[in-house]
């Protein structure tokens, strides 16, 4: 099993060994944890994700792979591309993200495409943020700046989807992220939806942080499908290979 979004910076020593127990690998994204000042608080975030996170992986046996974006909520007023861009070119990084709307500012529709381009130039797949608030209204329009920028590169993943914006998604060349979370999805839920659509574009992921979550949600979730009778081929596409396969992952 692989959790797909997770912020493993703001999770303690004690969850990565739980993981560790069940799971193949988690992603951890880059988020919003501090004021972003300037470019430096992202910098420093970044070099936190892709040094110390992985090396608290390795001391439990636990796989963690990074993305790295600039998320809505943490634009710096001197947001550099550039310098994004070299460090998605580190070793551990298998992606960009978390990116997205929030608010559907002009800054916010800026900044997002601009690492929707980025994310095309290096052929590298994007997690996209939807928010609790709005959700239906913002995922409508970030599917509307996706597909005016025409581009090639179709591993993108819309966050935080719900059985109102599913359908939504389901109608374009983009993957599903569902997330099991208070607030977001329960297990059932996503067992419905699951049931509904089939598992060729879905992936599971807690979106474990600092916000009420549960660190082991995608392996209880795998469980509830199990005893739903929902068959192991797409139990293993939602919780494993779907995310092997957009990412890349060398496991």
């Amino acid at each position: 099993m692989i959790d797909t979004h997770i912020h493993a910076d703001v999770r303690p020593y004690e969850d990565f060994e739980k993981m560790s127990l069940c799971m193949d690998g988690i992603i951890t994204l880059a988020h919003d944890p501090l004021e972003p000042y300037s470019m430096d608080v992202l910098m420093a975030h970044f070099d936190r994700l892709i040094y110390d996170e992985v090396d608290r992986g390795k001391k439990t046996g636990l796989n963690v792979f990074v993305t790295l974006g600039i998320h809505p909520r943490m634009i710096p007023p001197d947001v550099n591309y550039e310098v994004l861009k070299e460090y998605l070119k580190n070793e551990n990084v298998v992606g960009i993200g978390e990116i997205g709307l929030e608010t559907c500012s002009k800054s916010e529709i800026k900044v997002f495409e601009e690492q929707l381009k980025i994310s095309d130039e290096l052929n590298l797949p994007a997690i996209i943020h939807t928010p609790r608030k709005n959700k239906e209204e913002v995922t409508r329009e970030i599917l509307e700046v996706i597909q005016s920028l025409n581009l090639k590169n179709k591993n993108l993943i819309i966050e935080h989807c719900n059985k109102d914006t599913v359908p939504m998604v389901y109608d374009t060349d983009y993957y599903i992220g569902l997330t099991i979370q208070p607030g977001k999805l329960t297990p059932n839920e996503c067992i419905d939806i699951i049931k509904e659509y089939g598992g060729d574009r879905f992936l599971l992921n807690s979106d474990s942080s600092s916000a009420p979550s549960d660190v082991l949600s995608v392996p209880k979730t795998v469980l509830k499908m199990k005893l739903n009778n929902i068959d192991n081929e797409t139990i293993k596409n939602v919780s494993h290979n779907n995310a092997v396969k957009i990412f890349n992952l060398k496991l």
